[in-house]
């Protein structure tokens, strides 16, 4: 196993995501984790190792979404009978002030923050 590069936040709140391509919504899901290196993402959309995706997502107590663009680094198959799926995602880079306001949301939603 490959090791990480960033240590993992579960979120003690839900942070709900938006995948889309060109503005056009193309699945919704839930992070299941999160750091500022990257995400674990269950998710109803398909997606292929490699691709580039841009996300919103939605921290709880938060007016605003956040902007992201990722590329797909792993998924897994939804297990019989299940109709989610579970990719891991790696962030591009981003400005110096997203990755700070990146950082600041995810240790507020860890109850670190």
């Amino acid at each position: 196993m490959r090791a990480r590069g960033a240590v993992r936040v579960v979120p003690g709140t839900a942070i709900t995501v938006m995948v889309e391509n060109q503005g056009i919504p193309l699945a919704y899901g839930v992070v299941a984790n999160i750091s500022d290196k990257g995400a674990c993402l269950w998710t109803n959309g398909r997606f292929e190792v490699g691709e580039n995706v841009s996300l919103r997502l939605s921290f709880a107590r938060e007016p605003q979404t956040f902007e992201a663009s990722a590329r797909v680094v792993w998924g897994e198959a939804p297990a019989e009978g299940a109709y989610t799926l579970r990719y891991g995602l790696q962030w591009d880079a981003t400005p110096e002030a997203e990755q700070r306001r990146l950082k600041s949301l995810i240790e507020r939603t860890s109850g670190r923050g």
